[in-house]
């Protein structure tokens, strides 16, 4: 129980605006709250004598509990910023951030007799905060915007290179019968279809200084099996041993997915390609709350010391001076998969291969 000469402080704190309790028992008993303390906890006075853990279970559930009964067995004080919980009022769980203190109170031997337990709500100041560093990251793409729209530039290659082939091939042929006409002319149509979209894009990006994307649900199969038809006649990997396995929508935004998927898909392809029996493995899963897609070749795979670099613009692996390229995009690729709010993660071994995996968000 608290000392007597303690008492004549109940009043005082009462009138306090820093909220305020104590606790007088290894149980956690509440001797006092002043009313900002009450106000904070959307409480009453009735809870004043009962243990802190029983009056609030989901604080137990929290863990703030265990860190009061710390604090009372080693007489160490607690303090933390910034910290969530999630008030009861009305039986209606809130969400607030506070700053707090739980005060050891020891005597002369160190024993502890109270806990002082002072907090302030900052959940404005949380608000504020997080609003500013949204703000900031969008000054950041903003920057930045003028470097992606110069390098989107990089992602109509394939597609043109995809038409020319194609145009060739119909030429040297002097556009006689052939059975596979029609087929050059949908692969035609497909890459300057997807061609379009991307500078409708750019030009989007470079009219609009803020960016909002549209996301809808995007079938993916007939798209990937497109996809990697264009990267093996653009790589002329004929002898690529492709395996699809199940091959889920996701919530994006379909020009997006191109620009993507193309990417990741030419890359195995292209360093692969000097393989005697090159091999692409896509398949995708449902997570708890997205997609995963995973890419697996048989490449000349990237230095496990070097994989966090290839995210940079014009940074390639040491090991890729053998084949065609920039640099650029797998850091496109990154920037995207951003603002999907999507993540990509990459694993490697050296003449072994690489896996790519994409992380889908359904929301």
């Amino acid at each position: 129980m608290l000392p007597e000469n303690f008492k004549f402080l109940n009043e005082i704190l009462n009138y306090s605006p820093l909220a305020t309790a104590i606790y007088d028992s290894p149980d956690l008993r509440i001797a006092f709250v002043n009313e900002a303390m009450l106000k904070m906890w959307c409480a009453d006075k009735n809870i004043i004598g009962k243990p802190f853990s029983d009056v609030f279970p989901s604080f137990k559930e929290s863990g703030f509990s265990g860190l009061l009964e710390t604090v009372w067995q080693t007489g160490k004080s607690y303090r933390a910023t910034d910290t969530e919980a999630d008030i009861l009022k009305d039986g209606v769980p809130i969400k607030r951030f506070f700053d707090f203190e739980y005060k050891a109170l020891t005597d002369e031997n160190h024993n502890t007799y109270a806990i002082l337990h002072t907090s302030i709500d900052v959940t404005e100041k949380h608000v504020a905060l997080k609003t500013i560093q949204s703000h900031e990251q969008h000054l950041n793409y903003n920057n930045e915007l003028e470097l992606i729209t110069n390098t989107l530039v990089h992602d109509a290659k394939n597609p043109i290179s995809i038409a020319r082939i194609a145009v060739e091939n119909i030429m040297n042929n002097h556009v006689k019968q052939n059975p596979d006409l029609k087929n050059w002319l949908f692969v035609i149509d497909e890459a300057l279809s997807s061609l379009t979209q991307i500078i409708d894009k750019t030009s989007l990006l470079s009219e609009a200084r803020t960016y909002k994307i549209g996301k809808k649900l995007v079938p993916l199969s007939e798209k990937i099996n497109i996809w990697v038809k264009e990267a093996k006649l653009i790589y002329q990997v004929p002898s690529l041993q492709v395996k699809l396995g199940y091959l889920l929508p996701v919530m994006a935004e379909p020009s997006s997915l191109y620009q993507v998927f193309s990417n990741i898909i030419g890359n195995a392809i292209k360093y692969s390609s000097q393989q005697e029996y090159p091999t692409l493995e896509i398949h995708s899963e449902q997570v708890n709350d997205g997609v995963n897609y995973y890419f697996k070749d048989n490449g000349i795979g990237i230095p496990r010391e070097e994989i966090d670099e290839i995210y940079s613009n014009m940074q390639r692996a040491s090991n890729s001076g053998n084949f065609q390229g920039n640099g650029i995009g797998l850091f496109i690729v990154k920037r995207i998969m951003e603002t999907l709010q999507g993540t990509i993660e990459v694993q490697s071994i050296v003449n072994k291969g690489t896996e790519v995996k994409l992380y889908f968000p359904d929301n």
